[in-house]
């Protein structure tokens, strides 16, 4: 009798997941402009998202925060920094239905992009493809949408989603600018398959991007064309950037038995460093080529959720976005990075986080649905008052939502 209740469950799901399949083909008609170019009045706006790593559909708080920030910061490009999804949410007993969560959970966040108009650009993590639905696959369902910039370069090189975004000068004239998209892969094994750590960018890829570099060098008359680099991994350097401590350091992190504070002769104020960074676990040299290329400005990740940092080593910048998913860990820092190109001064550029807390500290209704079901970080007295309070106030909460909806729109 269990058996046979898990087989109807199953094909309850393979229905709805279907159902959502047909619903992505649809939406995925709309028409989004997808050529970057700097506006007439010289800016460019990016907005980096990160972890973002729900199940196969967004969290409540998930999907208001993502449509809202999107709303608010009006970009003129979204870059996904893997952990898009959460593959090991998404196994199930074939591929096919693996494949249908896979690409309901991809879904859920692309339709509000899709909808907003906006280009996005994504690369993966090391969480997602835990599964059978390989990066390739991946990929290709991030192309069922009109705003997806993604692509697969095929077998020549290591990983997915190698590739290249040039932003055009406000004219249309030539390329400004350039944004490297790397895969940074999922993990490092010995000879005996055991995993050993975090992936890294592979030698291949680096020849991959000293050659398309020196292309475009040549072709804006031998001067290197400014760029930043967008991976989900954070290179090993990133230590020799922070400051050695020693333990018991208040606010320090532990790091292979040695204990890392921000320094502050090159961090930008606001920088928070809540966890220890991941790294490779083997350093393959990127950081070395991307210095001695001499195009990259700065270098963005994800990976460390509770992490948001920009810190300058050796003349490049080392930026971490905190996760914004609300099923994985995070915490005060949780949110999306916005950065902001001027035309007119490419060799800098503004960036910081628009925090979830910062948008909803002052919503009663969401501040109180964050505290019972969606964040992980909340102690657990606190959690259980407020779930009991949430129970008691929810009608008077859908009410005071619906008017909210209806007084905004």
């Amino acid at each position: 009798m269990q058996k046979k209740l898990s087989s109807i469950v199953s094909l309850m799901l393979v229905f709805a997941l279907l159902a959502g399949s047909f619903s992505t083909s649809a939406f995925a008609k709309n028409s989004v402009d997808k050529t970057l170019k700097f506006g007439s009045d010289g800016k460019f706006t990016i907005l980096q998202i990160a972890d973002i790593q729900d199940r196969s559909a967004l969290k409540f708080l998930t999907r208001q925060y993502l449509t809202d920030v999107v709303k608010r910061v009006q970009p003129d490009l979204i870059v996904l920094t893997g952990d898009n999804i959460f593959g090991k949410a998404c196994k199930a007993n074939t591929h096919t239905l693996e494949k249908l969560k896979v690409r309901s959970a991809i879904e859920d966040f692309m339709k509000i992009f899709e909808k907003a108009g906006i280009p996005t650009a994504m690369v993966f993590g090391n969480h997602d493809a835990e599964c059978t639905v390989t990066k390739e696959e991946q990929m290709a369902i991030y192309n069922t949408y009109s705003c997806s910039l993604g692509v697969d370069e095929g077998n020549e090189i290591d990983g997915c989603g190698n590739y290249n975004l040039p932003i055009l000068s406000s004219d249309g004239k030539k390329t400004a600018y350039n944004l490297w998209m790397l895969d940074s892969n999922m993990y490092e094994y010995d000879e005996e398959g055991n995993k050993l750590g975090y992936g890294r960018v592979m030698p291949n890829q680096l020849k991959w991007y000293v050659g398309k570099s020196n292309e475009l060098k040549a072709a804006n008359g031998g001067k290197a064309v400014p760029s930043m680099i967008f991976q989900h991994i954070v290179v090993p350097e990133i230590y020799d950037a922070f400051l050695q401590v020693p333990k018991g350091t208040p606010e320090a992190v532990e790091y292979r038995g040695n204990y890392y504070v921000l320094d502050p002769e090159n961090t930008v104020p606001g920088s928070a460093l809540h966890e220890y960074p991941g790294p490779s676990f083997v350093n393959g040299g990127e950081f070395d080529c991307v210095k001695a290329q001499g195009d990259v400005v700065a270098m963005f990740f994800g990976h460390d959720h509770a992490n948001s940092y920009s810190v300058k080593y050796r003349g490049v910048d080392l930026v971490c976005t905190p996760g914004v998913g609300f099923n994985s860990y995070g915490d005060s820092c949780r949110g999306a990075r916005v950065i902001e190109l001027d035309e007119n001064d490419l060799s800098t550029y503004k960036t910081h986080v628009e925090t979830f807390l910062s948008y909803y500290e002052n919503e009663p209704d969401i501040m109180l649905r964050y505290k019972t079901f969606d964040n992980l970080d909340v102690p657990k007295d606190e959690r259980t008052k407020s779930t009991v309070l949430y129970i008691c106030l929810f009608p008077l909460i859908s009410i005071y939502r619906l008017a909210k909806n209806i007084f905004t729109k």
